[in-house]
């Protein structure tokens, strides 16, 4: 599997914009990046070849990747959560610190 940066990456591009995927695309993405099944499982669950879960894990991720490319929403959360984080640090009035912490959770 890769790195966990990646891994965390993918999950979440999953998370955002996972329901563009076919049916079988987000079970087989679900299936190895929630459930860390393995290729083989997987393959053996859906009745199809290894190489046939891997060929679309590849697709999935490239349509993920590209969505995210297009739309950029995890890049404006990732930007808006570091921003609230820094806000958060240089503050000294604890009523907004604990706001920002609030917020950080719900985006």
């Amino acid at each position: 599997m890769e790195n966990l940066q990646e891994f965390i990456y993918i999950n979440d591009l999953l998370v955002i914009y996972g329901k563009t995927l076919t049916e079988k695309q987000q079970v087989i993405m679900e299936s190895y990046y929630v459930f860390n099944l393995s290729l083989q499982e997987i393959a053996t669950n859906l009745g199809i070849s290894k190489a046939g879960v891997s060929d679309a894990i590849k697709v999935s991720i490239k349509h993920l990747e590209n969505l995210e490319h297009v739309v950029g929403h995890l890049a404006y959360k990732n930007k808006t959560e570091n921003l609230l984080a820094r806000i958060a640090e240089e503050t000294t009035d604890e009523h907004i610190k604990k706001l920002l912490s609030e917020d950080q959770d719900g985006i």
